[in-house]
């Protein structure tokens, strides 16, 4: 993977239309890669006045709805709300719920059990919902588009519909009330309303503005936590929500930061990253009710129970995650499936409601579209994530005659079909991602703003920077490179898979970073590239993407080896480093020949610490150090060696064939191609 920068030098026109502003030159270029070109746009971009909310009558059906709205509230009829189980169908349903309850209105909700209901509606459920509660009037919230069949058999039972749902907009919509930013025949200027910023549009419809930012702090968490675009009128919602959360207006949202350790003020990144994962656990692992309690609940004892339990549920889904991305990396690596365009895997044991999850870890591994299925019985469910030009749901609508259902948009999508179907599926929708990248070659590359020296990583650079909040979707926080010497790394102590390190002035943290502890302490330069996170002007924080060292000599060669034959380097190795690969032996000879220098080294000494410090007790002349490495970590990952409580165990009664490693392998194919 190869990393470019994004942002060219300023022309002195760019930097005459901030002459006044006082901004540094690093700042404006962050500011002119957001198309912030002038000073007039950057002062209405850091402008938070809700009043800059645009109409939500210019919403298709939205006179309509408020009407209807109108009549139910007068006539006190009975109204039902059905939601998303995620975190943005969870707080569309909030914000409903609670202004509804302002009016005195008798209101009931449902949010769907993902393995038992589905997404959206079906005939079933609408039949057992209107046993249960005998509604006048249905309104979804963050679904219901799709959904025509459905919402015609709901009005067969007399029940009368709207939907307000942000999805993208199919050929055939309920016959009904309907109110989506997505169509495409209204005047709203702004397409990427989250589905509780419909409903929030909908109460400014009711009452107007000031009645609206009341539920500001419920629709920044969706928004956020929704991905969609943090510009426009969201990135005014999500500002003033988080004003609102952390004056303390959800006292669950404050306990739960306060569980997830969060000790100043919320930020964009840590509904992203901390809150927002908690609240979508909850629909993920089969209970949404859960993650709405959390936004509903008053009482300070319940709320302990609720957030005890959303963090269990969380670390529940983790695990679980982690359990099928390890399985789903051995399928596709035994199976030698990172050789396709396009990497689908299945297994009935998986669960189907963490699967988008697990495919965007492969998808990222790997840099190609992933689709991962599972689930119970004869039909699997699953989830896909695609690379920037390849259209996902495009590509899966010309392998539709094997689905059953499917929908989604051009970076992720959902489906289920039959087990029996799984392999003619997975044949055509490779071939149709093939023609898909011929007729629209795809850039591999991964971008970073631009290089900064140590220096300037300073406390007016991070002041500035904090301005750009909230960042997320559409409005990204700065990914800089940075060129760092000896660093000091330490593993984290509660998860020492990762590392942590800093400059003086800047604190990186490196998930998964503790293997490159070794070239971190090397007296080598290494590009760091890193996104500055949780920024608040004082205390800013840097989440590492990828470092990428300049080996010169052979010990900082090998350290760059080792990380490479484990995948864990994010770049495509240097001319260096190719010449190193190709000399790398596959012969089995070779193999058992360091093999046997190593055992009677370990039996002679009982000593054993890092490859290359093992390396160095192995003073035979004949010996290479690349290819020592090589075998280390094929040994390695055979089980043959094991290291404990750095020590290595040699496990002289297992024997398997040298390619049933994935490290073996990428070496035969990478010397076989050139």
């Amino acid at each position: 993977m190869e990393y470019k920068v994004r942002c060219g030098e300023l022309t002195p026109r760019q930097l005459a239309a901030f002459e006044q502003s006082g901004y540094s030159e690093k700042f404006i270029r962050l500011l002119i890669e957001r198309g912030i070109d002038s000073q007039e746009k950057a002062e209405k971009f850091f402008n938070f006045d809700p009043s800059q909310l645009h109409d939500p009558f210019l919403l298709k059906g939205m006179q309509e709805t408020v009407s209807r709205l109108r009549d139910a509230i007068n006539q006190k009829q009975r109204v039902l709300i059905i939601g998303d189980y995620d975190a943005d169908g969870i707080c569309a349903t909030a914000i409903l719920y609670k202004y509804l309850l302002t009016q005195r209105v008798k209101t009931s909700y449902f949010l769907p059990e993902r393995d038992a209901d589905g997404y959206g509606l079906n005939v079933d459920l609408v039949a057992r919902l209107n046993e249960k509660f005998h509604p006048n009037l249905l309104i979804t919230v963050d679904c219901g588009i799709s959904c025509p069949e459905e919402i015609k058999f709901a009005q067969s039972l007399g029940i009368d519909c709207i939907v307000t749902d942000h999805h993208a907009i199919p050929e055939v919509t309920p016959n009904c009330i309907c109110v989506d930013p997505k169509f495409k025949d209204q005047a709203y200027p702004f397409d990427d309303l989250c589905g509780a910023g419909v409903a929030l549009k909908l109460v400014q419809a009711m009452e107007g503005l000031t009645v609206a930012q009341n539920y500001f702090d419920i629709c920044a968490i969706a928004t956020v936590a929704d991905i969609v675009s943090l510009t426009d009128e969201n990135r005014v919602i999500v500002h003033n929500g988080l004003k609102m959360l952390n004056q303390g207006t959800i006292p669950g949202i404050t306990a739960l930061a306060r569980a997830c350790n969060i000790r100043n003020e919320i930020k964009s990144g840590d509904i992203s990253f901390r809150l927002g994962p908690k609240i979508n656990a909850s629909g993920r692992m089969g209970n949404a009710k859960r993650g709405l309690d959390v936004i509903l609940e008053q009482d300070e004892e319940r709320l302990d129970r609720v957030v005890k339990n959303l963090l269990y549920m969380n670390a529940k889904r983790q695990d679980l995650c982690t359990v099928i991305y390890d399985e789903c990396v051995k399928v596709i690596e035994k199976n030698h499936l990172q050789n396709d365009c396009a990497i689908v895997v299945a297994k009935p044991e998986w669960e189907s409601g963490v699967l988008g999850i697990v495919a965007v870890r492969l998808t990222e591994k790997y840099g190609k579209p992933c689709i991962v299925l599972g689930g119970k019985g004869e039909v699997y469910k699953g989830s896909g994530r695609s690379v920037p030009g390849i259209n996902l749901v495009e590509c899966i609508t010309k392998s539709s005659e094997f689905l059953s259902t499917f929908g989604g948009h051009a970076m992720a999508a959902g489906m289920s079909l039959p087990v029996t179907n799984f392999e003619k599926f997975r044949e055509r929708f490779q071939s149709v991602v093939t023609e898909a990248k011929a007729s629209q070659p795809t850039e591999s590359c991964r971008y970073y703003d631009f290089e900064i020296a140590p220096e300037e990583l300073n406390q007016k650079f991070f002041q500035e920077v904090a301005m750009l909040e909230p960042t997320g979707c559409g409005n990204p926080a700065p990914v800089l490179m940075t060129v760092l010497r000896e660093t000091r790394a330490s593993s984290l102590p509660t998860h020492p898979a990762h590392t942590k390190f800093d400059n003086g002035q800047l604190k990186f943290i490196f998930f998964g970073g503790a293997v490159f502890n070794e070239i971190l302490a090397a007296p080598c330069s290494k590009s760091v590239i890193f996104e500055l996170q949780q920024n608040d002007g004082v205390h800013p924080q840097a989440v590492v993407k990828c470092v990428i060292p300049f080996a010169i000599n052979d010990d900082e060669k090998a350290l760059v080896l080792q990380r490479y034959l484990h995948d864990d380097l994010a770049v495509a190795p240097d001319q260096s480093m190719q010449a190193i690969i190709s000399g790398l032996s596959v012969d089995r000879s070779v193999f058992i020949d360091y093999y046997k220098a190593t055992l009677n080294l370990v039996n002679n000494n009982n000593f054993c610490q890092s490859p290359l410090k093992l390396f160095a007790k192995l003073v035979l002349p004949t010996k290479n150090l690349f290819q020592f490495v090589f075998c280390f970590a094929v040994f390695e990952q055979l089980g043959i060696y094991e290291v404990v409580r750095n020590r290595l165990q040699i496990h002289n009664e297992r024997t398997t064939e040298l390619n049933q490693s994935a490290i073996y392998n990428k070496i035969v194919n990478l010397n076989q191609t050139e």
